[in-house]
């Protein structure tokens, strides 16, 4: 139990962190790094998006025992990375928007696997619900920025 506890939190401080890039390049497009500070923003939040597509792909590899599910999950595997990848295609706001519907439909993924009880740790939804909300938050407060950029 005591090393379920220190991965939780080693989760968290992990996970935590990871959050520090954006808040870097809110900041930073404050105090007038603008379009660069921004795309960095952007093209952080692509790589998040395809690191939680890779969650799936994981779970596809444990499937042993119903080889039936991996295939749905290698398929969602892959769909973040391409979602982001194709985002930042677009212009900052809408890449932001776009990068944002993104880890919207990756937590709804994860919910529903959450609810036909996928193999997880009990402290991993919780956790991975409250990161999403920081960067929706992050990268809303980013949108806002570039809204005043272009203003």
């Amino acid at each position: 139990m005591n090393e379920q506890k220190s991965n939780m939190r080693l989760a968290q401080i992990l996970g935590g962190t990871g959050l520090i890039p954006l808040i870097v390049t809110d900041i930073a497009a404050v105090q007038g790094y603008g379009i660069i500070a921004v795309s960095l923003g952007n093209i952080y939040a692509a790589i998040i998006l395809s690191f939680l597509g890779a969650i799936h792909w994981g779970l596809a590899l444990d499937r042993t025992q119903n080889p039936d599910e991996a295939g749905p999950l290698l398929l969602w595997s892959v769909i973040p990375a391409l979602w982001g990848f194709f985002a930042l295609w677009w212009s900052p706001l809408l890449a932001t928007l776009l990068l944002m519907l993104g880890f919207i439909a990756q937590w709804l993924a994860d919910y529903r696997l959450q609810r036909r009880a996928i193999s997880w740790p009990a402290w991993f939804f919780p956790l991975r619900s409250a990161l999403t909300l920081g960067v929706l938050i992050l990268l809303g407060i980013l949108a806002v920025e570039i809204y005043s950029l272009a203003g």
